[in-house]
């Protein structure tokens, strides 16, 4: 197996889902901010921390309007781009990456959110966090340590800077507010904005966060070790997601094909699974193998005698849209090769932790899972926790900046652990108080898998309820979002802040959101 197949498929990453829709129940305010400056004149900032490339009027088309791209270079390899609008609204927003970043700033997904974004009239910035995907695919930038630093978190700041130092430039004036965006790697920069550089945003929206990166990926190894020992034949997925919301669905009073809070269900493999007589295989069971690699995966991953990582909430085992299972392209091998999970997992111990196998790291993943030690792994990344991971839960100087920050994270989904985002919002009202709430708001989503999609109410629009947090002081007490299919709405419900859920009231459609409060389980 090559290892550039098993980097390709990481490079697919959304820095925000197509599926929740920044600004899009934003009434847009009129533009009072005019350039003071010719655009081109930007180039002579100049200096010896920074080289501006280009400065270029884009003209304005149906997709964005008329604006100012600024392209900067820092060294060693760090690019970023602001964009000006010939008409500003006052604001910065900064969206973040996906995947393990580096992605072009002609990738589709980054030029619609920028588009969205100037035609709101914001200033928009982005970052290639440091290195190029295209010149070092997946994780092998990270063999280069001030790549790896970028990457986690300086390139963070400096674009943030950097879009500020340009705004005050062009306009005469910087930004008056200024918000940042991401989800899944996007997700954790946003959370690594709130902890490490508290007064770069006024509102940050983490979505999926992948706050605990190291522990991430070191039990997605541990995982890959046990599916490769066992493997889950891709065509029992069908017969494991039955078992699943059957046991499940109705949990929480109504049977809707969603499960609200996967903690209430009491799955277990061994018990739920119908079992296949000794020494045989079939579609319609599941073999003893089988059974061991699936309870490896929905128990808690434990290191030296203690909990180290949550084990898989039940869930994603579901078909979503596309007709498969969540599971797909994830745990097990999808049409375009490795799942993400040995992907993913395969990077980090080749590129960013190989102390983890001592280096005996070569191009068979297989193998590099066979030799990982859960017990021993976890002591062999502490300075990688400090530089990648999110986990910090005190975000005191953060709330004494007045910022405000929007959590959200699916049930459902099959590439990042729900309970991260969960247990992390959990120790921060255990370190700040309930009162956290003031300025911290996690909104789960059932049934959605990652940063969108799946069977849920995944289409919503989380930002205008951010702005209007930090700018009116309306705490957002719920979210509507929708679940689109074939461009129709079949469902609405609201989001709740957790730990509170949607409940049914007891009449009307189960698929209106008016017949849908969110109260305490």
């Amino acid at each position: 197996m090559s290892n550039l197949r098993l980097l390709l498929p990481l490079l697919c990453s959304a820095a925000v889902s197509a599926q929740v829709v920044p600004l899009r129940d934003w009434p847009v305010p009129a533009t009072t901010g005019k350039p003071v400056v010719a655009c081109s004149e930007l180039r002579s900032l100049t200096n010896y921390e920074y080289s501006v490339v280009s400065a270029i009027v884009i003209a304005g088309t149906d997709a964005a309007p008329e604006h100012c791209r600024v392209r900067i270079f820092i060294q060693p390899a760090l690019n970023i781009e602001v964009k000006l609008p010939s008409a500003w609204n006052g604001r910065l927003y900064m969206f973040g990456n996906g995947g393990w970043a580096g992605e072009s700033f002609e990738t589709q997904g980054r030029m619609l959110t920028s588009a969205r974004g100037l035609k709101a009239g914001f200033v928009t910035a982005s970052t290639d966090t440091g290195h190029s995907a295209a010149a070092e695919p997946g994780a092998s930038f990270a063999l280069n340590r001030q790549e790896l630093l970028d990457y986690g978190f300086r390139s963070l700041h400096l674009t943030a800077e950097t879009a500020k130092l340009l705004a005050k430039a062009y306009y005469g004036e910087g930004p008056r507010k200024s918000y940042y965006e991401g989800c899944s790697q996007g997700g954790r920069q946003g959370l690594t904005l709130a902890q490490r550089f508290p007064n770069d945003f006024d509102g940050i929206i983490a979505g999926a966060p992948a706050l605990f990166q190291t522990g991430t990926h070191l039990s997605r190894a541990y995982w890959m070790k046990g599916m490769n020992a066992n493997p889950f034949p891709a065509t029992k997925l069908g017969l494991l997601a039955q078992a699943v919301y059957d046991k499940c669905d109705a949990k929480d009073g109504l049977k809707d094909g969603l499960i609200d809070d996967p903690r209430r269900c009491d799955f277990r493999p061994a018990r739920d699974l119908p079992r296949c007589p000794e020494g045989a295989d079939g579609s319609d069971c599941v073999t003893p193998a089988q059974v061991r690699s699936l309870e490896r995966i929905y128990a808690d991953v434990m290191s030296q005698g203690k909990r180290y990582f949550p084990g898989w909430p039940a869930g994603p085992e579901v078909a979503g849209p596309n007709g498969q299972s969540g599971w797909i392209g994830q745990e097990i091998p999808g049409s375009n090769g490795p799942g993400a999970w040995t992907s993913y997992g395969y990077n980090f111990l080749r590129f960013v932790a190989p102390a983890v196998l001592d280096g005996k790291v070569d191009d068979n993943p297989m193998e590099a899972f066979r030799l990982f030690d859960i017990e021993s792994a976890p002591s062999k990344v502490e300075e990688l926790r400090q530089i990648i991971d999110a986990n910090d839960p005190d975000l005191t100087a953060f709330r004494k900046h007045g910022g405000k920050l929007l959590m959200y994270f699916g049930w459902a989904d099959p590439q990042l652990n729900p309970m991260m985002g969960v247990e992390y919002y959990e120790r921060v009202l255990s370190t700040m108080g309930d009162s956290a709430t003031d300025f911290f708001r996690l909104f789960m989503v059932p049934g959605m898998f990652h940063c969108g999609g799946g069977v849920g109410t995944s289409q919503f629009d989380a930002t205008t309820p951010l702005l209007n947090w930090v700018e009116q002081g309306k705490a957002p007490a719920r979210i509507e979002a929708a679940r689109v299919l074939d461009g129709k709405v079949v469902r609405t419900r609201p989001l709740c802040v957790y730990p509170e859920v949607a409940r049914y009231k007891g009449s009307g459609s189960i698929d209106d959101t008016a017949n849908f409060s969110c109260v305490k389980p």
